[in-house]
């Protein structure tokens, strides 16, 4: 299901409206499709930093048992996935004797 489309009207500077038709002709894309790809790698980018440092910020907040029960359990966790093949499918079995 595509997104219901807006039309908007916004104003740039010559400069930024050369880059958009740089890209769009590069893309083979339209204006619109070009600035809409921008925004939302912006976007995306702005919410994955948001993510990051209310990360920060819980582990910074954690105090005493938290903490020990925290860095035990990342230990753990790093230790395990060391164990996991990535991409390489499941393990073969070893035949039968």
């Amino acid at each position: 299901m595509t997104a219901a489309k807006l039309k908007v009207s916004l104003t740039l500077s010559a400069d930024v409206v050369a880059l958009v038709d740089r890209d769009a002709q590069r893309r083979n894309d339209t204006r619109s499709g070009v600035v809409e790809q921008w925004l939302r790698r912006a976007a995306n980018a702005s919410v994955e930093q948001e993510v990051a440092d209310a990360t920060a910020a819980y582990y910074r907040s954690l105090r005493g048992d938290d903490l020990v029960e925290d860095e035990s359990l990342s230990r753990a966790l790093s230790d395990a996935a060391r164990h996991v093949s990535h991409g390489e499918g499941a393990p073969r079995r070893r035949a039968r004797r």
